[in-house]
């Protein structure tokens, strides 16, 4: 979808804004996503490998909700041509956010949310951000467990889907290796009863399955 016409949507009258946002919910359910090859799917749950992929990211001192709109319009900025050579940037989705904090003990929240970038844009013509605090990176092939669900992004229903996919990820011999990531899939515009979102757990296979490939999963 083009920057220009989420811009002039978000200056519509709310009846306006409400007939616009509708008729472009089949073309934002088209907008590129990173690639990954399924390994495991059961109802709303997957194990997934995701291939490398840019992505520009913003790192924020504040509570969740907070922390996500802030750095929305930070990074909204760079794809819509802050940057070094003024380039519009499709958008994508997800818009993933994930504690940035590595010690437990740490009481600041930091988070970091990200946007992925093109996958038909060179890494060597991704431009520079203009803004402070906006970094363009690689991010690893890495294997990730998942669980969908839509509607509310309340603390609560993130945390009720983190309990159930790190059982999901336990059940089927995986171990969780890194921290939570939340994605969410739709633009701020969209009502909230009508998101999808997912949680994200980089996994690995665990030791046990490791030394008994041919053991009984648990």
């Amino acid at each position: 979808m083009k920057i220009n016409k989420i811009l002039e949507m978000f200056k519509m009258k709310p009846i306006l804004l409400t007939i616009a946002m509708l008729s472009s919910l089949p073309a934002w359910a088209e907008i590129e996503q990173p690639n990954y090859k399924v390994i495991l799917e059961k109802e709303i749950f997957a194990i997934r490998d995701y291939t490398s992929v840019m992505a520009v990211e913003t790192e924020v001192f504040s509570s969740r909700r907070e922390a996500a709109g802030d750095a929305f319009r930070r990074l909204f900025r760079y794809i819509s041509g802050e940057n070094e050579d003024d380039l519009e940037i499709s958008m994508t989705s997800p818009v993933a956010q994930t504690l940035a904090n590595q010690n437990d003990d740490d009481p600041a929240e930091r988070w970091i949310v990200r946007f992925f970038l093109p996958r038909d844009m060179a890494e060597e013509n991704i431009p520079l951000p203009s803004e402070k605090g906006v970094t363009v990176l690689r991010l690893k092939a890495q294997r990730y467990a998942s669980v969908s669900f839509r509607g509310s992004q309340s603390d609560k229903k993130i945390e009720e889907n983190t309990a159930k996919l790190k059982a999901f990820v336990a059940q089927n011999g995986y171990e969780v290796s890194g921290r939570p990531i939340y994605a969410f899939y739709d633009p701020p515009f969209i009502p909230w009863f009508l998101r999808d979102n997912e949680i994200l757990l980089p996994v690995k296979l665990n030791q046990q399955n490791i030394e008994n490939p041919g053991g009984d999963k648990p």
